[in-house]
Order: structure tokens, then sequence, then C-alpha cells
């Protein structure tokens, strides 16, 4: 008990910080302390109907994110913090899986894996990913979404896939992408190659890959070479 209330403590003493906030994150922000699920999924699926997902995602989720992650100081506020993430995830995933399948060239989204495999993921949840398969669907983009766990299942990815435009979210343990990229082409000829994630900032690239930059411009950039 004493536990749960020096985390509440926690967060709230960086709630402050949310004070001249917009009321649809202050709101999610109660919702994450409150741990209401419920509440959490509502504010997300309104804030898209009224703003679009991108903007439901840069000017809502995004901030509540980055006040939880300073806040993090605690156990009982590291469990509101991966309920809040564990609930995010559900609603990105039901609304890939909900879009309408697009249209144009078929794109692939793979999460790739790190060459070290007991590497700490900068985003455990995934939410950075999950978020751009989601902003793809909802943009009526024909996109398959994969999270091999080695580079074999990746490779299988694609040849099931079979897609015309791939885009790799690099992890930022770092991985060797010059020599995936030369087994995947070895798969698929022709293929558009894109890249996003922590990866990107940790490492150099070869310049046949097009990196991406924040989410509402790599949605339109997957889309441009479809």
């Amino acid at each position: 008990m004493n536990g749960t209330k020096t985390g509440s403590s926690n967060l709230l003493s960086s709630f402050s910080g949310l004070a001249d906030a917009e009321a649809a994150v202050r709101n999610l922000s109660g919702a994450l302390l409150a741990r209401d699920v419920v509440t959490i999924r509502r504010i997300v699926v309104r804030a898209v109907a009224e703003r679009g997902f991108s903007s439901m995602w840069t000017t809502v989720v995004a901030p509540v994110l980055e006040w939880a992650d300073d806040g993090r100081n605690s156990d009982a506020a590291a469990v509101s913090v991966r309920v809040f993430a564990e609930c995010v995830a559900g609603i990105l995933s039901t609304m890939t899986l909900d879009a309408p399948i697009g249209g144009g060239g078929r794109v692939l989204l793979v999460q790739v894996p790190a060459d070290t495999p007991d590497a700490v993921p900068a985003d455990p949840y995934g939410l950075e990913f999950r978020a751009l398969g989601a902003a793809l669907a909802t943009a009526s983009v024909d996109t398959r979404i994969a999270l091999p766990l080695c580079r074999s299942a990746l490779l299988a990815a694609v040849t099931n896939a079979e897609p015309d435009v791939i885009v790799l979210w690099l992890p930022a343990a770092g991985c060797d992408v010059p020599s995936l990229l030369r087994a995947i082409r070895r798969r698929r000829t022709g293929l558009t190659v894109l890249a996003g994630g922590p990866g990107c900032r940790t490492q150099s690239l070869p310049r046949t890959i097009t990196v991406l930059g924040a989410l509402d411009a790599a949605v339109g950039a997957v889309a441009a070479v479809t």
C-alpha cells in the first residue's frame, strides 16, 4: 500500500508539468494515474476521430509517454506506465487489424532483431513501431507487419509477404544492415528500402536506404513509393 502511494506521488510530482497542456493530454494523464484502461482507450479513439492518427500520436499520446517516463521513479509508478503502455499497444494493434486493406504497392514493416540477442530495447513495448504500423494501415497503405526473433525469420517474412516496399525498424543496439540488405535483395529484387527506429540515430546506413523522419512525414514517405 505504501509503495502505491509513493508511486502515485512520484508521478503526481511531475503532473504540474502538464498544467498548461490541452484537455486531452491532461485527461489521458489522469487515466494513466488511475490505471483506467477504458478511459485511456476512449480518449485515444476519440482523438483519432477528431484529428487523425498522426496528430493524435504526436499531440496527445507522445506528451503523456514523455511525462510518464520522466516520473517513473518507483516500482508502483513503473507499473502504472506499464499498464498504460500495454493498453496503448493493444489499441494500436486493433486499429491496424481493423483498417481496410489499402491499395497500391505492398509494404512490409519489419522490426529488425538486434545482433546482440540480450540487448535491452530502447522502446520495450514497441510503441513507436506499432504507431507507424497503425498510421500506415489507417492511411490506406497495404501494410504487412512482422516482428521476427532472428534474421532467418525476417528473411522468411520477406519471402512470404512478397513486398514492393520494406521498412526496416532498426534497433538501438545495432545490426549489420549492409549484410541484411544483401540477404533481403537475394530473396526479393526491385525492393524500395526505407528505415526508421532508434538504430537510424546510432549507425550509418547505406545510401540506398531512405531514412524516415517523424511519424507524419514517415507515412507520407512510405505512401509516396507505393
